[in-house]
C-alpha cells in the first residue's frame, strides 16, 4: 500500500473506507448488471443515510481522493488485459490507426510538432522602419 493511500485511509472512518470500496466495485460493474446497487442501497448497507454518502462522495476531499486511489488500484490489475486488447487491434486483419497511435504515445515514441505563425503581416517592420521610428522619438525628446 502506498504512503498516500495509508494517509488517506487514516483520515477516514471504517464506514467511509467500506463505502469507498463498495462504490468503486459498483462503478466498475456494467450498467446492465443486475447486482449493481443504488447509492441508497450502499448507504443502507454501511449504516448511513443517503445524504451522508452523497456528502462524502461530493464534498469530502479525503474520501474522494481515497476512492480515486483505490479505483486506480482496481484498474491497474487490468493493465495486461487492456494491452492485450490493444495488440489485437494493432495486429488484426485491419490494423487500427488509433490503436497504433495510442501504442506510440504510451511509450513516448510519438511527438507532436507545433508551428506558430504570425499571419498578421501588418506588424512586420524592417530594420529601417525601426531606425526611422527611433530617430523620430529622439527628435521628440529633444524638442
Amino acid at each position: 500500500m502506498s504512503d498516500k493511500l495509508k494517509q488517506l485511509e487514516a483520515a477516514l472512518t471504517e464506514q467511509q473506507r467500506k463505502a469507498a470500496y463498495m462504490l468503486v466495485e459498483n462503478d466498475l460493474k456494467p450498467n446492465k448488471d443486475e447486482s449493481k446497487l443504488t447509492y441508497e442501497e450502499i448507504a443502507t448497507e454501511i449504516g448511513v443515510t443517503y445524504k451522508t454518502l452523497w456528502s462524502w462522495r461530493t464534498k469530502n476531499r479525503n474520501f474522494i481522493a481515497y476512492k480515486n486511489e483505490i479505483s486506480d488500484d482496481f484498474l491497474s490489475d487490468k493493465r495486461s488485459a487492456v494491452y492485450g486488447q490493444l495488440m489485437k487491434l494493432i495486429e488484426g486483419p485491419t490494423p487500427s490507426v488509433k490503436a497504433i497511435d495510442i501504442f506510440f504515445r504510451r511509450f513516448g515514441l510519438l511527438t507532436e510538432k507545433s508551428v506558430v505563425e504570425n499571419v498578421d503581416n501588418s506588424q512586420r517592420r524592417t530594420a529601417d522602419d525601426i531606425q526611422r521610428d527611433l530617430e523620430n522619438l529622439d527628435k521628440l525628446l529633444d524638442d
